[in-house]
């Protein structure tokens, strides 16, 4: 009996080995969609975090966004699911604002950006907070809290790390901080964010 309570064991392990195969295969058939929308005000290093994501290059020399800015990656979570982030990058001119919602109403994720060289930059997240929630809805959207420019020496360093993780905290917000210059960061924010929206999605059985 002995036994044969070990071999109904094995069978039954066996099983679930074979249908935890069976469940990888097909989530690495599926391929996910998420958009991304970057927001926050000029100069705090948006399109860079994009570029260094997607490209893995960094320009030194600074171009203002007009309107917003497209670049697309893949990303395969440990499951073996495949995820294209459609990222869009806003610009952060008050003359464009009008435009931005354009680019972030149907997003399912918003990375607000700040330069921790410069408190003001957070300050100003508010404002796009308050966007956001006057134009979508905002509980079906993860929200992501990036300080950039975390390469800066400590002593330019403006914002703290502990108050970047209030703000994140206060607003319900995954937070990192990053160097678009050096790459530290970017690829673990994005990582994140695929990671989370993928949970939101098989959860809510929208694929």
């Amino acid at each position: 009996m002995g036994c044969g309570e070990s071999k109904e064991t094995k069978n039954d392990d066996n099983s679930k080995i074979k249908v935890k195969k069976e469940e990888e295969k097909k989530e690495q058939s599926k391929e996910y969609e998420i958009k991304i929308c970057l927001l926050g005000d000029v100069s705090v290093g948006k399109t860079s975090i994009a570029s260094r994501f997607c490209k893995n290059s960094f320009n030194e020399n600074y171009i203002n966004t007009i309107g917003g800015a497209y670049q697309q990656q893949n990303i395969i979570l440990n499951n073996g699911a495949k995820i294209k982030l459609h990222i869009w990058d806003t610009s952060g001119q008050d003359r464009f604002r009008s435009m931005t919602s354009l680019y972030y109403r149907d997003a399912q994720v918003a990375i607000l950006t700040y330069d921790v060289t410069n408190l003001q930059t957070l300050d100003s997240l508010n404002y796009w907070l308050s966007e956001l929630k006057d134009k979508v809805e905002i509980d079906n959207m993860v929200l992501c809290l990036a300080g950039n420019k975390n390469d800066s020496d400590a002593g330019e360093k403006k914002v703290s790390t502990a108050r970047g993780k209030e703000f994140a905290e206060e607003h319900n917000m995954i937070f990192f901080e990053t160097s678009a210059k050096t790459g530290a960061g970017v690829k673990e924010l994005f990582q994140a964010i695929a990671t989370k929206e993928y949970e939101l999605l098989t959860k809510n059985s929208l694929y």
